[in-house]
């Protein structure tokens, strides 16, 4: 077993790794709700820019059918439905990754001195058991921590895909108002 300076060494750099995680899901979860306010915005954008196109679904069927000529107006129409479309899909990702999720972190102490408490009277009935020392504790607590670091990595890691997912269709929405803006403009 590694030197009780080592373990203490071992033991802050663990523990700060810990601390390091579950703070990054705290701000997954901030940058997150502002791609939810973004999101809340475009909404507002593309409802109030398909409201004046001035075209129907029903006269973009028959566009799209051949009965009448592809204008601005239809191309608004798609540009402002693939919006539309990238906003849910964003909205939806949004809230899977905000979806309540169980972080590990340091046990109670409690939990250390029942463990104590365990190894003392499976000591009574096998005396050749060594008895728990400072050094034990420390490593107990080590294995903890690097166990809810593994825990808490793989949760931010998939948060923070479905974040990028998220952004991504913002983004898209972000571009096709734009688009549908610029065709108005010019």
């Amino acid at each position: 077993m590694a030197t009780m300076e080592v373990m203490r060494a071992v033991e802050a750099s663990a523990f700060e790794r810990d601390q390091q995680e579950f703070a990054l899901g705290d701000t997954l979860d901030i940058k997150t709700g502002l791609i939810l306010a973004g999101v809340t915005f475009l909404a507002i954008l593309t409802g109030d820019l398909m409201k004046s196109t001035g075209i129907s679904h029903v006269e973009v069927l028959a566009m799209l059918k051949g009965h009448a000529h592809i204008n601005s107006a239809l191309v608004q129409w798609v540009a402002l439905f693939v919006s539309v479309l990238a906003i849910i899909l964003s909205g939806i990702y949004s809230v899977l990754v905000l979806l309540p999720r169980e972080y590990d972190r340091e046990p109670v102490p409690t939990k250390y001195l029942k463990w104590i408490q365990e190894t003392d009277e499976y000591r009574v009935k096998h005396p050749e058991f060594e008895p728990v020392t400072a050094e034990k504790l420390i490593a107990k607590r080590v294995e903890n921590a690097v166990a809810n670091i593994q825990t808490n990595i793989a949760l931010n890691n998939r948060k923070s895909s479905l974040m990028f997912v998220a952004f991504n269709f913002m983004a898209l929405s972000l571009a096709a108002n734009l688009f549908t803006l610029a065709i108005r403009l010019f």
